[in-house]
């Protein structure tokens, strides 16, 4: 029986629908010719868009079709966390252990497979055949002691599969892209049972989420270990690879709004949205204060500071914002400078007195937050025993990894769609505006830009206003 059979025939059985559209037909003859050993490389690497059945054709119905040709074969699951590749395991044991798949077992297309529960040891995580053959799902990172993939032999007899390595929240930050990958060599690439020809084939299915991800690093270091199938969203002539899952319209939106979510997850090209984050034309420009004023129920005040005040220190930076309520958050002011702790704090209780001592008529500063590391923890501690309400912010690390490029990316949605307002740099007192552009135009993703000061102020303030309900979508008219 052919893959994409087995597939619809599984799906139906789980009551579930199984919608088939070329692209999954062409990841199951890749898959089949895998098994057969005649792709012109070891190894296959499917690179595919988000939300196409990637798991589900590539892992949990791989697996079982192809014990079912090989029920002694060793297989290594691995996925970025554990209970994805956990769950992986536990829906190829019970399609092993249904009464569908065993009422196959004699047939002319399959030999019989019947899982050994008791060798299992009463663990989710993997499983064993009766023909001696395995199955264990292991997350990015963890330990795999004692474990191997392959039969010592010609023909098929399993493989290491990596679905998704590396969390799409994760792929800005350098540390965790690296720890992926060292652990690709340090530790999952050594499982494997057959290390000379024929080597234990890898296949890795995922979508790209950076130039350095790990299908990145292999294409520049082994790309000729691997065969490429490579399934972009949709194609010259408009055609969508999934047209009742992916729209066109939906793809040029996301283009437009978040050219590097549309290149990266969806197109497979990552180099194409390796340029600055940020694009000039997103930001939208106010021209009067009073105007402005009049628009605003917030305002608050945020700090990105430094260490030292030497020329090659960052920058300090505070930065005085205002609401309008969640269609909206406006730039109204800026102070910028290289100061010593003294001046420092200097520089940021002046800057709180101006917006938050103000005439009546006018939105006073409420609140004043300053990221909690470097010497802003030193500061935060110095303005709260001096009496100003100051508060330690943090990124949300369950919407972000964090770091300065993953903030960037989160807060491009509302700037793409016309959601922040900067000062018109051609007032007088606003020329600042336009290094503070440059900064935000200039910012790369592989951290090559000189200064961000600016951009990390500015993050914090959109992130403070998203977390309370700030709007992502097109500025609504009033």
């Amino acid at each position: 029986m052919k893959l994409i059979d087995f597939w619809k025939i599984q799906r139906n059985q789980q009551g579930e629908m199984c919608e088939v559209h070329p692209f999954h037909e062409l990841i199951a003859d890749y898959l089949t010719k895998l098994v057969l050993g005649t792709l012109d490389k070891t190894n296959l690497m499917i690179l595919m868009p988000p939300r196409c059945a990637k798991t589900d054709l590539g892992v949990k119905a791989f697996v079982p079709w192809a014990l079912s040709w090989f029920p002694d074969s060793e297989f290594i699951i691995t996925s970025y966390g554990s209970e994805l590749s956990t769950d992986s395991a536990v829906k190829i044991r019970a399609t092993l252990g249904s009464d569908w798949y065993r009422s196959m077992i004699g047939s002319d297309w399959g030999a019989e497979v019947l899982m050994v529960g008791e060798k299992a040891g009463g663990q989710k995580s993997h499983f064993y055949t009766k023909e001696k053959g395995s199955v264990k799902a292991v997350g990015v990172g963890g330990g795999i002691t004692g474990w191997g993939a392959g039969r010592l032999r010609e023909e098929f007899g399993g493989c290491v599969i990596i679905d998704d390595p590396l969390k799409a929240q994760d792929k800005d930050s350098a540390a965790e892209r690296k720890k992926c990958i060292e652990w690709y060599h340090g530790t999952l690439d050594s499982r494997k049972n057959r290390k000379e020809s024929p080597i234990t084939p890898t296949l890795l299915i995922m979508q790209r989420l950076h130039p350095q991800d790990l299908a990145g690093h292999l294409l520049q270091t082994e790309r000729d270990k691997w065969e490429v199938l490579q399934i972009p969203a949709h194609d010259n002539e408009k055609n969508t690879i999934w047209p009742g899952r992916i729209s066109y319209q939906e793809l040029m939106e996301m283009k437009e709004t978040n050219p590097y979510l549309y290149y990266s997850q969806y197109m497979q090209v990552p180099s194409d949205a390796s340029f600055s984050l940020m694009q000039e034309k997103w930001f939208r420009y106010w021209n009067d204060l009073d105007t402005v004023e009049k628009r605003l129920t917030l305002k608050y005040i945020t700090g990105d500071t430094a260490f030292k005040a030497k020329d090659t220190a960052d920058w300090s930076v505070f930065q005085c914002w205002g609401v309008d309520n969640t269609r909206s958050i406006i730039l109204l002011d800026q102070v910028r400078g290289k100061w010593e702790f003294p001046e420092l704090l200097r520089q940021a209780k002046a800057f709180w007195f101006k917006h938050h001592n103000v005439s009546r008529g006018i939105t006073r500063a409420s609140e004043f937050w300053i990221e909690d590391k470097a010497s802003g923890i030193s500061l935060i501690q110095t303005l709260r025993k001096d009496g100003t309400p100051v508060r330690p912010w943090e990124p949300n690390l369950e919407k972000t990894s964090g770091d300065k490029a993953a903030r960037v990316n989160q807060c491009a949605v509302p700037m793409a769609a016309g959601r922040v307002e900067l000062p018109n740099s051609k007032m007088p007192g606003y020329r600042w505006v336009d290094h503070l552009v440059n900064e935000c135009t200039g910012f790369t993703a592989d951290d090559s830009h000189l200064y961000d000061d600016q951009v990390d102020a500015m993050t914090c303030a959109i992130l403070v206003w998203m977390e309370r309900g700030g709007g992502t979508g097109p500025v609504p008219i009033k």
